[in-house]
């Protein structure tokens, strides 16, 4: 059975422009909750996007509702993603 309230390391993964992902992990890290515990070097995904996958731990809740609340204000091209 799944407990929502074990604090866990999610690995989250941003695609759009790079001070978007910048500002997504900032996010991230600002989030209650939630301790960024690692960022990888950014890739290069075209001349506009790059994709940036960081680590987090928390509450599968927390985790869930962070990322769903900056999915809702990501312009359009850019995204977000509980990787696993």
């Amino acid at each position: 059975m799944w407990n929502a309230g074990a604090v866990t390391v999610y690995r989250i993964r941003i695609e759009g422009p790079a001070a978007l992902a910048v500002r997504v992990a900032t996010n991230l890290a600002d989030a209650d909750g939630l301790e960024l515990t690692s960022s990888e070097q950014p890739s290069i995904v075209d001349e506009n996007s790059v994709e940036l996958s960081v680590t987090v731990e928390g509450k599968h809740d927390d985790v869930a509702r962070a990322v769903s609340s900056i999915r809702d204000e990501l312009p359009k091209g850019s995204s977000i993603e509980i990787a696993d």
